[in-house]
C-alpha cells in the first residue's frame, strides 16, 4: 500500500512520523532531566525536592564556620547572665539530640509588605496605609562656586505627628549624596534606585529628637563638590524613627538632582517638599532556624542560607558575604557571633549554628540583630572592608514573620523552627 502512495504523500508520513518521536522524546526528557518542567510530577520526585529542601540538623555546641561539630558542654559559658544553676543544666545534651524541625508556612512569592505567615493574632501588623501623607519637609540648599562648597541645611518637619499606631516617634533626618558618575551612552535625566543605591558617595544624620511633634532641625551640613561635577550628584532625604530596640525605620524620604536646582549666586535654594513613600529594596532573604532547650536554658541560632541577595560586585555580578550576629537585651549587645564568609555568591549556604546562654526568664525580652555584609578583600595587605547590605531582627517585638518563628520557638522547646525572613535596608 506504501507503494501505491506518490512522493509528497510519503514524505509528509514521514515528516508526521518524525514529529511525533520528537515530541515523545521532549516530553520523556522533561521528565526523567531534574531541570525539566514535568520532573516536579513524576514518580519520587517530591520526596527528592524535600530532602534538598530540609534544614539538617545541627548539634548542641556547634559553633560558627564549623556546622555539626559535637564540642563539651563544659567548654559553653555563661559569664552573660551571671545566673545560678545546677551543674546539670549546662551538661544535659538529651533535649538536642531528639529535635525535630518545624518550618513555617509562608508565601514567598509575595515581595510586598509583610507576608503571611502561621502568626498568632498577638503578632504586630505593619500599617497598610501611609500615616504620613501630608508630613512636609523644609531644607535648603546653597552652594559656593568659589570655594566649591555645597551647604544643606535641614530646617523642620510639619504636618508631622510624634504619636504613631504603634508608639512614639523618635525622628531625625538622614542626608544621603549620591555620585552618579558619567559615562559615554549616559542619557540625561533622573538616576534609577539602584543606580543611586551603588553610587552613595556621603552621609550625614542630625540629631534625634524624642516624641517631638513638627520637630525643628536646622543643622547645617557642607561638602567639597567641584563646580564641574555638581551636575552629577543627587541628595535623598530619608525621615527615620529610632526606637528602644536599636532600628532604624525610615518612614518617608526625599529625592532632588541637583542638575534640576537653580543655583543663585550666594542665595539659599529653599525647598518645602512632602514626604513620599519609602522605596522597598529587594535586598534578598535569609533562612533563620531557632530552637530553645529549657533543661539547659540555651538558645540557637542557625544561618542556614539566603537567597537573592544584592549584587555588591556588578562586574562579576556576585558578593562575598558574610552575616554577623548579636544578641541584643535592652537595647545592648550580650553576645556577638558571626558566620565564615561565602565567598562569589548572592545564594551562599552557611549551616552555621551559635548557641547562648538565655535563661527563660529573659526569653520574651531579648531579640537578635542580624547584619548581612559583602567583604571586600583588600590588594594592599590592609584590613578587608566590609559594605553593608540589610539587617533583620528577630524577637516577640518585631514584624509579623520574626514575631511568630518566635512564639513558634517558645511553644516548641527543643524542636528547630526555620522561617525566612526579608532583609531590610
Amino acid at each position: 500500500m506504501f507503494d501505491t502512495l506518490d512522493v509528497w504523500e510519503r514524505l509528509a508520513i514521514i515528516g508526521g512520523v518524525a514529529v511525533f518521536m520528537a515530541i515523545v522524546i521532549i516530553i520523556v526528557a522533561c521528565v526523567v532531566c531534574p531541570l525539566g518542567c514535568l520532573y516536579p510530577y513524576c514518580f519520587g520526585a517530591k520526596d527528592t525536592n524535600e530532602e534538598k529542601n530540609a534544614v539538617p540538623l545541627n548539634y548542641y555546641g556547634s559553633t560558627i564556620g564549623q556546622p555539626y561539630q559535637l564540642q563539651p558542654m563544659a567548654d559553653q559559658s555563661r559569664s552573660f547572665w551571671n545566673v545560678s544553676s545546677p551543674s546539670g543544666k549546662d551538661t544535659d545534651t538529651s533535649d538536642w539530640s531528639d529535635a525535630d524541625i518545624i518550618e513555617m508556612k509562608q508565601d514567598r512569592s509575595k515581595r510586598d509588605g509583610v507576608r503571611s505567615s502561621s502568626s498568632s493574632p498577638e503578632a504586630p501588623s505593619s500599617p497598610t496605609l501611609y500615616i504620613y501623607q501630608e508630613a512636609r519637609l523644609a531644607f535648603g540648599l546653597m552652594y559656593d562656586r568659589v570655594d566649591g562648597k555645597l551647604n544643606i541645611r535641614v530646617v523642620k518637619l510639619t504636618n508631622f505627628s510624634a504619636t504613631e499606631p504603634h508608639g512614639a516617634m523618635t525622628p531625625y533626618v538622614k542626608v544621603r549624596l549620591y555620585h552618579t558618575p558619567k559615562h559615554f551612552f549616559t542619557f540625561r535625566g533622573k538616576p534609577g534606585r539602584e543606580q543611586l543605591i551603588n553610587n552613595l558617595d556621603v552621609e550625614f544624620q542630625t540629631k534625634i529628637l524624642r516624641r517631638c511633634d513638627d520637630p525643628v532641625f536646622n543643622e547645617l551640613f557642607i561638602v567639597t563638590i567641584d563646580v564641574n561635577d555638581i551636575a552629577a550628584y543627587t541628595i535623598k532625604l530619608l525621615v527615620c524613627d529610632f526606637d528602644k530596640y536599636s532600628r532604624h525605620i525610615v518612614v518617608g524620604e526625599i529625592t532632588v538632582s541637583l542638575a534640576d536646582v537653580e543655583w543663585l549666586t550666594e542665595t539659599e535654594v529653599e525647598f518645602d517638599e512632602q514626604l513620599q513613600p519609602p522605596l522597598d529594596e529587594n535586598l534578598g532573604e535569609v533562612l533563620v532556624a531557632l530552637m530553645y532547650l529549657p533543661t539547659a536554658e540555651k538558645l540557637s541560632l542557625t544561618v542556614v542560607k539566603a537567597h537573592g541577595l544584592k549584587v555588591m560586585e556588578n562586574k562579576k555580578g556576585t558578593a562575598d558575604t558574610v552575616i554577623k550576629t548579636a544578641l541584643m537585651l535592652d537595647g545592648r549587645v550580650t553576645k556577638r557571633a558571626k558566620t565564615s564568609v561565602w565567598p562569589g555568591d548572592v545564594n551562599p549556604v552557611f549551616n552555621d549554628t551559635t548557641t547562648f546562654d538565655v535563661p527563660h526568664s529573659q526569653l520574651d525580652k531579648v531579640y537578635f540583630s542580624i547584619t548581612v555584609l559583602h567583604q571586600e578583600k583588600s590588594s594592599s595587605g590592609q584590613k578587608d572592608s566590609r559594605r553593608l547590605i540589610g539587617r533583620l531582627y528577630l524577637g516577640l517585638n518585631f514584624d509579623a514573620d520574626a514575631h511568630a518563628q518566635w512564639r513558634e520557638m517558645m511553644n516548641n522547646p527543643r524542636k528547630q523552627v526555620t522561617c525566612w525572613h526579608r532583609i531590610q535596608s
